[in-house]
């Protein structure tokens, strides 16, 4: 179970500095496959720690355009939600 506490720091989090180690909270790029980009102009996926049994992966996109000509915006796309022990 995740705490609302927990849950608005991963949100703060990823709504501001996807890209930062969080002050509080774990994160890392994974390895291998598992951290490979979804495509261009996306990160490598990023595994946040968001309490002792519960993570999330996620990647952004800081340019992300859904047309070729639209309008560029910050996009994070999660990926996993696990709470299961690794």
């Amino acid at each position: 179970m995740v705490g609302i506490k927990a849950a608005q720091q991963f949100w703060d989090h990823v709504s501001q500095t996807p890209g930062e180690p969080d002050p509080i909270a774990a994160t890392c790029f994974l390895r291998g496959k598992a951290g490979k980009p979804r495509g261009d102009g996306w990160s490598r996926t990023i595994h946040y720690e968001i309490s002792g049994a519960g993570r999330i992966d996620y990647q952004y996109n800081d340019t992300y355009k859904t047309f070729p000509d639209g309008d560029e915006h910050k996009v994070v796309a999660i990926l996993t939600i696990s709470y299961s022990s690794h």
